[in-house]
């Protein structure tokens, strides 16, 4: 058979590494009483957890998988200190295209923790190849299973987080989820016949045994088991029809509750705050979910989960005493879901039935800045002591009891560079009623202090006047919808500069869809004026929405020579996980030359440019959409666009198209390495271990394929046909 392959190849940062040397740090450290271990992991809003061992030591570590944004975080279990430590290193090992949910579970019992995630109404599986470090090959694009005499893929649903465990014990992993349908309502038993069928379980062997898993139902918009009686096997309809057609959202768990040898069944659905739980009164072949036993005062009694939305479940030896606990959070990513307290770990005292007693409602989030969602951060010293303070915009905040409005949380500068909470609500900025709101800051008035423009998510401008100093601000606002600017799409992101260099501030304003809108300043240093219209609407012709509709595009623009090369750049963080920089133009009507791209691991970045540590370097301070920060930190100053570190390869695939191997040269050794399909789907992994390396394509199905060696945000270098 030969292969028409077409090989793109990019070269992409590292974890955040760009060509100009930024990549993520630690050293920006929040306090709270005491240092906040992972101030800049970036947050949380619907976290799922599944264990693996990232270093080869033979422990487990924690692999986070944000269903929200698609965002992976990876987490370092040290058994000197018994804690975790936030590892973003191994990150850039995973496969891209991850979403709705991301479970590791051994598949072919090699002892390597596999990756199951969402696609298309399936299941798609990476096998863990268990080389160090971390490499993963598809497996599947879509586990397939027999519904009676079809053959077709195994459905779960998109926001289900299912069951994938060893249902009936006899060895091998089995799938329980929701169904579609004829069993929208029960559960489908996907049973696993690999050890039956060959005695093995490297095989995927798959059938449906029966779609009422249990003998249950849970009833339409009703969190409540009920008894039923199974009817005959419906296979899915086709993708494309499932549409209206499917249960609204659930989790399933399962887990022998009891510990008679058979799995109990636990849920979470998308309209409650709790789980509910129920015995099996059957045995591991033959399930009955005993409808009489059922309650959703789980974990326990004393403290049962409580919050919103879908709740999820997770089993984890967190303390690694060799007994699984459990870590609960939310699956829905709506706003009225929680996004703050909102991982709650309760830990099994017992080996037999499972006891499992509360410890905490911020798993992990305990030492980690996360003040709710879609933060974006300015600094300004507000108390006179000549350093610079952060002031944080929030979107909103949600617990299990609480709600807080958009506003701007204050965090004041230490003497040794940490910093600690003031306030939580600047300016009583939250009495004003916005959402997301975005600030900017600089001197409209020409009074010589900061005054503060505030975009809001309905697309309308703030103006927040500073009646202090430039030492001691004193922030009020003073005029909503500023100059009658109603123009944007919502999310307005706005940011002020001197762009055409005649010494006024002028306006960029960023916006949900991803473009940028220029404003001139046509007024004076002492009364700024815009008109309520874009100068030019789409400037720089950026819009850093890859595909359609939503790009959530924040500007900053960097006027430094001596920090970033000479000229004038647009630093404009997106919702893609990336900041673009671009090269402003002195024809402000022409199209900009993007010079950079920085990865960064999280939705929504908001970035901020700052020297924290008067080292004369400046760092990155990134907002992110689950609603903490990510912190990128150089070695020196750099231009945009030339690399201080290394010299870009010249990477060379040959023969090209191909029929069996290709040959990768020109690489910096050992470089990681990823190929995906045109639909964006990773289908083989690993690390290039020489200047020039074969690699196999057997059981690559003719087509084209994307080529990223060494990082995980594409630059163009080449294109082979």
């Amino acid at each position: 058979m030969r292969f028409s392959l077409s090989i793109l190849l990019f070269l992409f940062a590292l974890s955040g590494k760009s060509q100009s040397g930024f990549h993520e740090g630690n050293t920006l450290v929040f306090s709270d009483n005491n240092p906040l271990k992972f101030s800049t992991v970036g947050g949380f809003d619907n976290p799922q957890f599944s264990e693996i061992d990232l270093n080869q030591d033979g422990v487990l570590d924690l692999f986070v998988f944000d269903r929200k944004y698609d965002a992976v975080r990876t987490f370092i279990y040290e058994t000197a200190s018994a804690s975790y430590s936030y590892a973003p290193e191994y990150e850039r090992y995973f496969p891209q295209g991850l979403h709705d949910f991301a479970l590791l579970r051994d598949i072919n019992c090699d002892g390597n923790a596999d990756l199951f995630t969402f696609f298309q109404g399936g299941f798609r599986l990476y096998e863990n190849l268990g080389t160090n470090p971390l490499s993963f090959n598809l497996k599947a694009s879509k586990i397939q299973t027999k519904y009676g005499a079809i053959n077709t893929s195994a459905f779960v649903l998109a926001g289900d987080v299912p069951a994938i465990t060893d249902v009936d014990g006899d060895g091998d992993l089995d799938f329980l989820t929701f169904g579609t349908v004829g069993s929208e309502n029960t559960i489908e038993f996907n049973k696993n016949l690999s050890i039956e069928t060959i005695g093995s379980c490297d095989t995927l062997l798959f059938e449906v045994e029966t779609q009422c898993w249990g003998n249950v139902q849970e009833p339409a918009n009703q969190a409540v088991f009920e008894a039923v009686s199974c009817r005959g096997i419906y296979p899915p309809p086709p993708w494309e029809d499932r549409v209206g057609r499917i249960h609204p959202g659930s989790t399933v768990l399962a887990i022998d509750l009891d510990a008679d040898g058979d799995k109990d069944l636990i849920t979470g659905d998308i309209a409650t705050k709790t789980l509910l739980r129920a015995i099996n009164s059957g045995d591991a072949g033959s399930a009955n979910i005993d409808v009489t036993q059922q309650t959703n005062a789980f974990p326990n009694a004393t403290n049962p989960v409580n919050m919103p939305y879908l709740v999820a479940g997770y089993e984890i030896d967190v303390d690694h005493d060799g007994i699984k606990d459990l870590v609960l959070s939310v699956n829905n990513g709506i706003d009225s879901s929680a996004n703050n307290s909102h991982i709650w770990y309760y830990r099994n005292t017992s080996v037999g039935a499972p006891n499992y007693v509360l410890q905490t409602k911020n798993f992990l989030l305990d030492n980690m800045l996360d003040i709710g969602s879609s933060t974006v951060p300015v600094m300004i010293d507000i108390n006179g002591d000549q350093r610079k303070d952060m002031l944080i915009a929030m979107d909103y905040k949600r617990t299990e009891n609480t709600f807080q409005r958009s506003r701007i949380y204050a965090y004041l500068q230490a003497a040794d560079g940490s910093f600690y909470l003031d306030t939580d609500n600047f300016s009583n900025l939250s009495f004003f009623n916005l959402t997301a709101i975005s600030p900017t800051l600089g001197d409209l008035d020409n009074d010589g202090d900061l005054d503060m423009i505030i975009g809001a998510g309905d697309g309308f401008l703030h103006f927040v006047k500073n009646n202090g100093t430039a030492g001691i601000p004193l922030f009020s606002f003073t005029t909503p919808n500023y100059m009658d600017i109603n123009t944007i799409g919502s999310n307005a992101a706005p940011t002020l500069a001197d762009i055409n260099d005649d010494g006024l501030l002028d306006l960029i304003v960023g916006e949900r869809t991803g473009i940028l809108s220029y404003f001139e300043n046509v007024g004076t240093a002492s009364s700024a004026l815009f008109n309520s219209s874009p100068t030019i609407d789409s400037f720089g012709k950026i819009d850093i929405s890859y595909y359609c509709c939503t790009g959530f595009s924040v500007p900053r623009v960097l006027d430094n020579p001596n920090a970033f090369g000479p000229g004038k750049y647009l630093m404009v963080g997106s919702d893609e996980k990336d900041i673009e920089i671009y090269r402003i133009a002195s024809d402000l009507n022409a199209a900009f030359t993007r010079v950079d791209s920085i990865g960064v691991n999280a939705g929504k970045l908001a970035p901020w440019v700052e020297d924290i540590d008067n080292d004369g370097v400046f760092e990155i301070i990134c907002g992110t959409a689950e609603g903490g920060l990510k912190y990128l930190e150089r070695q020196g100053n750099y231009p945009w666009a030339i690399s201080p570190l290394e010299t870009l390869p010249n990477i060379k695939v040959f023969p090209n198209p191909a029929s069996a191997n290709v040959t990768i040269s020109g690489v910096h050794s050992p470089s990681h390495f990823t190929i995906i399909n045109l639909l964006g789907a990773t289908i083989s992994s690993g690390t290039l271990t020489q200047k020039s390396t074969p690699l196999s394509l057997e059981n690559m199905a003719a087509g084209h394929y994307i080529l990223h060696v060494d990082g995980a945000k594409p630059t163009p270098l080449i294109i082979v046909k």
